[in-house]
């Protein structure tokens, strides 16, 4: 047999009617699987504000924070504050070094003259017997410092002001002796010693004077009744005096 031929193909027919009447509702098919979630929706309307509830139990304490905290920002300056009282005396300081040393000052005025020797004397009687109401003259210097003590009229004559010692010593012979210390003529200071037959005896006296420039002191028999002041070459009669210390 020889081959087939190949023939152009036809044009499709047309749809045909359709077949038998539908068929009735058939069971319901087994659940399929859950699908996917779907997404969020948007968020809704705000809700109104609920009551305000109660409160509640309190909590446990927490542990203890740090001791310090950290340092804080300096805040700004404050006024000062009222004056508060004077503190207590600090202890001194440890001494510094000296100084570089100053300029020679200016000469000052020329002072007064001073004093060689201070007021200081003693003197002998060498005459029995002086005369009664006037200064005794004890004429002999044993020392005369700053020549204060005059030897001829008996008197010593401040110079300096101060405090004054003056002592006397005096022998009793021949009749009662009454000796006074005297100070610008008027007595300061009364010694009495009784005499007795065959006994040569001694009296003395001493005064702690305060003497201004110018004030005399001596030694004087007030009286002619008690006038046995007695000196001889081996038996002597004294008046002394010194400054203390200066005022």
């Amino acid at each position: 047999p020889g081959l087939p031929g190949i023939g152009k193909l036809g044009m499709p027919g047309l749809p045909g009617k359709p077949g038998g009447l539908p068929g009735g509702r058939g069971e319901p098919g087994p659940s399929g699987l859950p699908g996917n979630p779907g997404h969020g929706g948007l968020p809704g309307p705000q809700g109104p504000k609920g009551e305000k509830g109660h409160g509640g139990l309190p909590g446990m304490i927490g542990p203890p924070g740090p001791s310090v905290g950290p340092k804080g920002q300096l805040g700004p300056k404050g006024e000062p504050g009222p004056l508060g009282l004077p503190g207590k005396p600090g202890f001194p300081g440890e001494l510094g070094q000296p100084g570089p040393r100053g300029l020679p000052g200016p000469i000052g005025p020329k002072g007064e003259n001073g004093h060689k020797e201070m007021p200081a004397f003693t003197a002998q009687l060498t005459t029995p017997f002086p005369p009664v109401g006037q200064p005794v003259v004890f004429n002999k210097i044993l020392y005369n410092g700053n020549q204060n003590y005059n030897s001829q009229t008996g008197v010593f004559t401040c110079k300096i002001p101060g405090i004054y010692y003056f002592v006397y010593h005096v022998n009793c012979k021949g009749n009662n002796v009454w000796v006074a210390l005297y100070r610008n003529n008027e007595p300061v200071m009364y010694t009495y010693d009784e005499f007795k037959k065959s006994y040569l005896d001694q009296a003395s006296g001493s005064a702690v004077l305060p003497l201004q420039v110018g004030d005399t002191v001596h030694i004087q028999l007030p009286s002619d009744q008690a006038a046995g002041l007695y000196a001889g070459p081996y038996v002597h009669s004294s008046f002394s005096g010194y400054l203390l210390y200066p005022m």
